[in-house]
């Protein structure tokens, strides 16, 4: 017999400790997952042996079933490599984080033991018995890793004086979470096993707890990567990371050090959370929990912001520059349908997808009112103080100084000095027209950058404005 599934095995990658399921010495898989000192060790180790059963009968497969063989092959070593990441991050936690992150961990092997009967589904084997095993094993797997949590989280006083402060402060976040927004999917018992806990902390500890939204990731649940270097001149660290499973998301550090500015990052991600538009970038969640607060993000910056887009490749994005900003009002006059503003609108909170859509964000939640200075994205309203701040005029403001921004190059006013800046915004009934603008394209943009935010259109009438300069712009390309 043909063994087409190992040889292609051979050939995708080199044999390592996710290829060779043995149970031996050699196997750092099973070893991982015998570890009685984790209370998860049963539930592990089933997920294991469905992972090894497959790879058992894929060795037996042959040239009648060359596609499906191949393509449950690469899958599987997918779910390997998965798991075994899982388990290895898994065996690095404290008991307390163990037993705070139990029921996210049990509905990650859960969604691992769908995923294996997927592949038995193509291997054809829906009546085999392990298609069910794990379904009737499941429970009483539960039941005794919940047995020995509760001993083992008994007296927490020895693993806590041996955790810094930070570290005591996710572990009673983590376990306020639980209660707050998950009691009814947690076990009786086990929902007043952590109530009991919690308490324990607090006495033998200097810590508060901590307070927690319905957003909130625990740290332990963010694997941080390299910084975005894509996205250019914003006023905090933008990280790509790892979070729910492989996802491959944007983590945003901010800098909020006093409790006004931590309100305003609430207040902001609460705001936030609840926009749903293909111009408008999600947050998936936030955690306060860090020396810096950080927000996760939908990975949608694969081409930078809008700084990085339009400096690179100049001239063939600068063709799409109206409609590339059409998509951005469109995302904003969402913002304002919602009764939101956003406060902070420039070039560097305005990303490019992979499909090369724009998506409007915000990596300024923390920011407060700043004293002294001058806001260059922000009409006389806000820099002299005579007017509402934030506003919607003040968005369709800060859009026209982006759209100005993304065609020069240069942030507003250039180097010019703050008095400087502010004597234009004093003395002049709009935004000074910089070289680049047709005649056309400016008797728009001049609209959107007067001084005055009564003379200011909407953004609905904004839209209207551009859709024009956007539709001859497509024809110039053709």
């Amino acid at each position: 017999m043909f063994h087409i599934a190992a040889l292609v095995s051979s050939f995708l990658a080199p044999q390592d400790s996710t290829s060779a399921l043995s149970k031996d010495d050699t196997d750092v898989l099973w070893i991982l997952c015998q570890d009685t000192g984790n209370e998860f060790h049963e539930l592990f180790t089933s997920v294991y042996e469905r992972l090894r059963l497959i790879h058992q009968i894929l060795h037996g497969c042959g040239r009648d079933n060359l596609f499906s063989s191949v393509a449950v092959l690469v899958l599987h070593r997918r779910l390997v490599a998965r798991f075994q990441v899982a388990v290895s991050n898994h065996r690095r936690l404290n008991v307390l984080v163990r037993f705070a992150t139990k029921r996210s961990t049990l509905e990650k092997l859960q969604e691992i033991h769908r995923d294996i009967d997927q592949l038995f589904g193509f291997l054809k084997l829906q009546k085999h018995t392990e298609m069910t095993n794990w379904r009737r094993e499941w429970t009483q797997q539960c039941n005794r890793m919940y047995a020995l949590f509760r001993v083992r989280v008994d007296d927490p006083r020895p693993i806590v004086v041996r955790l810094a402060n930070p570290q005591i402060a996710e572990i009673l976040g983590i376990i306020k979470f639980e209660l707050e927004y998950h009691t009814e999917e947690l076990p009786q018992q086990q929902a007043e096993l952590m109530r009991k806990t919690i308490t324990k902390i607090l006495r033998c500890s200097n810590v508060h707890v901590p307070k927690i939204s319905r957003f909130f990731i625990p740290p332990v649940d963010m694997e941080l990567g390299d910084t975005h270097t894509e996205i250019k001149d914003t006023s905090c660290e933008v990280k790509r990371s790892v979070y729910d499973q492989g996802t491959r998301l944007i983590a945003q550090y901010l800098s909020a050090d006093n409790r006004y500015a931590r309100q305003l990052f609430w207040n902001a991600t609460e705001i936030w959370h609840g926009f749903e538009h293909p111009n408008v970038a999600k947050i998936l969640g936030e955690s306060m929990l860090l020396s810096q607060p950080c927000v996760v993000w939908e990975d949608a910056a694969a081409h930078g912001n809008f700084i990085h887009y339009f400096a690179s490749e100049r001239e063939n994005n600068q063709r799409n520059l109206w409609r590339m900003f059409l998509q951005v009002a469109h995302g904003l006059n969402h913002i304002h349908q919602r009764g939101k503003t956003h406060g902070s609108l420039k070039c560097s909170h305005i990303l490019v997808a992979e499909d090369g859509i724009p998506k409007i964000c915000h990596f300024e939640l923390s920011r407060g009112a700043d004293v002294g200075g001058v806001d260059r994205w922000k009409g006389p309203e806000y820099n002299l103080g005579n007017g509402v701040d934030p506003s919607k005029a003040g968005d369709v403001y800060a859009f026209g100084l982006c759209i100005i921004e993304a065609r020069t190059g240069d942030i507003p006013y250039g180097v010019d000095c703050d008095d400087s800046v502010k004597s234009q915004l004093e003395e002049l009934e709009c935004y000074p027209r910089p070289e680049g603008f047709r005649d056309d394209e400016w008797n728009v943009v001049k609209r959107f950058v007067a001084h005055d935010p009564m003379e200011r259109p909407t953004v609905a009438q904004a839209i209207e404005m551009i859709e024009e300069l956007a539709w001859q712009e497509a024809m110039d390309k053709k």
